[in-house]
C-alpha cells in the first residue's frame, strides 16, 4: 500500500530530515529579519527546484519583511493541493549560535524554530519528495507556499497565501502537531483592536472637576468588554494593554486599549466586536469620547464537514501508519485560519510532534517524523485522487469509529 511505502521511504530519508532542519535551525530568521529570512528562503528555493517545482519568489514593497516561495509542479489528476509553512521564529538575531541545533539524551530535536515551524518546512519538502520519488503524483498540481511573517500576524504572507490558495481542492498547515500527538481541525479566529478613549485635562487637586477622566473611562470599558467572555460560546476578550496620563497631578486627557477577541465561530467573533463597537459610541464618563483606531482580523479555521473529512482519512491512515492521533481544537491562531476562511477544506497540524514553541525550551521528537511525513505525503495523495470526498458528507459531529474533536491548549 502507498503509505506503507511512503513510511518506508521517510524512514530511511530520517537522516537526511535530521541534516535539513539544522541547516535551518541554524539559520535566524525573526520575523522582522528579512535578511535572515530570506537565506531562509533561498534554501527552500535551491530544494524545491532540486525537486523539480517551478519556483516563485513573492518581493514584499515593504523591506521590513522577508519574501513569500512558491512551489509548483504538475500532475497526473485534476485537483490542485496545497501545503504552506511559515519561515519565520519569534527568536532574535544571533540566538541559532547561542542555541544550536542538537538533539538531547532523549532522542528530542532542540533549537530555535525546530518545532515552530523549521520542522513543517522541511517536512513539505520531504513528504513531496516521496510522492515524486514514489511516482504517486496523482494531483494536477501540487502546490508548497512558505511565508515570512506569520509570527506577527502575516501582514505579507497572509494577503498573498489568500491569493495562492484560492481554488485549492484541499490545504495542509505544516504547524506541528500538539504535544500529545493530535491534529487540529479548528483553531479561534481573533480580532484585535486598538482603542483610543479621549478626555479633558485638568488640575487633578485645584479643579478635577473641570477633567473628563480619559482613564476612568478605559476603566469602565476594561470591566465591560472582559464581562463579553462566554465559555459556552468559545469567546475569550482580554484587555492586555491600557495605558492613562502621563502626570499624576492632570486628570488624563487620553487613554490607549489593545484589546483581543478570540472565537471559534465567526458569528460569535463579529457579535462580540459588533457590542464593542456599540458600547464605545455611548462612554460612561461625561465628556469623554471612544473609538476603534485600528483593527485586524483573522477569521476562525471552522470546523467544516468538508474539513472534518480530511480529518478522518488523517485518522485511517495514521492507523496505517502505527500511530493514533486524535482531532483537537486550539485557541491559537495560524495562517490555516485564512486559508480555511477562503472555503478551502482545510487541515491543521501537519507537521512533527512537538511542543515549548516560543521558548528556549522548544522541542521536536524526532521519532516522529517518519510517521508524520508519511501521513502528510499519504494525505496529499487522498485528497488527489478525491478520497476525502465521500467522508466529508455531513459528518459535523463524532460518530461510530471516529474520533471525538477536543479542545487543546497551545498556539
Amino acid at each position: 500500500m502507498l503509505a506503507t511505502e511512503l513510511l518506508r521511504r521517510a524512514e530511511a530519508a530520517q537522516d537526511d530530515y535530521i541534516r535539513d532542519l539544522g541547516e535551518l535551525v541554524a539559520i535566524d530568521s525573526g520575523s522582522l529579519d528579512p535578511a535572515g529570512v530570506n537565506r531562509v528562503a533561498d534554501w527552500v528555493s535551491a530544494r524545491l527546484a532540486a525537486l523539480g517545482f517551478a519556483v516563485e519568489r513573492l518581493v514584499s514593497e515593504d523591506p521590513r519583511y522577508g519574501d513569500v516561495v512558491v512551489g509548483r509542479r504538475a500532475g497526473a489528476g485534476t485537483r490542485r493541493v496545497l501545503l504552506f509553512a511559515h519561515m519565520d521564529t519569534v527568536f532574535e538575531r544571533g540566538d541559532a549560535a547561542a542555541r544550536p541545533f542538537r538533539i538531547d539524551e532523549l532522542g528530542r530535536g532542540r533549537g530555535p524554530g525546530v518545532t515552530d515551524d523549521k520542522a513543517g518546512v522541511t517536512a513539505g519538502l520531504h513528504a513531496a519528495a516521496h510522492l515524486i520519488a514514489a511516482e504517486a503524483e496523482h494531483y494536477g498540481e501540487l502546490v508548497l507556499a512558505f511565508t515570512p511573517d506569520e509570527e506577527i500576524g502575516s501582514p505579507v504572507g497572509g494577503p498573498a497565501l489568500r491569493r495562492i490558495a484560492a481554488g485549492a481542492d484541499a490545504a495542509f498547515s505544516l504547524e506541528c502537531a500538539r504535544e500529545n500527538g493530535d491534529l487540529v481541525l479548528a483553531r479561534k479566529g481573533a480580532v484585535d483592536l486598538e482603542i483610543e478613549v479621549t478626555g479633558r485635562a485638568a488640575h487633578s487637586g485645584i479643579e478635577p472637576e473641570r477633567g473628563a477622566h480619559a482613564g476612568l473611562e478605559a476603566a469602565h470599558l476594561t470591566v465591560f468588554m472582559q464581562g463579553l467572555a462566554d465559555r459556552a460560546a468559545e469567546l475569550t476578550v482580554n484587555v492586555g494593554i491600557l495605558r492613562a496620563g502621563e502626570r499624576t497631578n492632570i486628570v488624563p486627557d487620553l487613554a490607549r486599549m489593545s484589546v483581543e477577541v478570540r472565537a471559534t465561530r465567526a458569528e460569535v467573533l463579529d457579535r462580540a466586536v459588533a457590542r464593542i463597537a456599540e458600547r464605545l459610541a455611548s462612554t460612561a464618563v461625561p465628556g469623554t469620547a471612544a473609538a476603534v483606531v485600528s483593527e485586524d482580523r483573522c477569521p476562525p479555521l471552522e470546523e467544516t464537514p468538508a474539513g472534518r473529512g480530511l480529518g478522518d482519512r488523517a485518522l485511517a491512515l495514521s492507523a496505517e501508519l502505527g500511530f493514533s492521533p486524535g482531532l483537537a481544537r486550539t485557541g491559537g491562531v495560524s495562517d490555516g485560519n485564512r486559508v480555511s476562511a477562503l472555503g478551502v477544506p482545510t487541515l491543521d497540524g501537519l507537521g512533527p510532534v512537538g511542543g515549548g514553541d516560543h521558548s528556549p525550551e522548544e522541542w521536536l521528537d524526532l521519532s516522529s517524523v517518519p510517521g508524520r511525513v508519511a501521513l502528510l505525503a499519504a494525505l496529499v495523495d487522498a485528497a488527489a485522487r478525491g478520497e476525502v470526498d465521500e467522508t466529508a458528507e455531513g459528518r459535523t459531529a463524532a460518530g461510530p469509529g471516529r474520533a471525538a474533536v477536543r479542545p487543546s491548549a497551545g498556539a
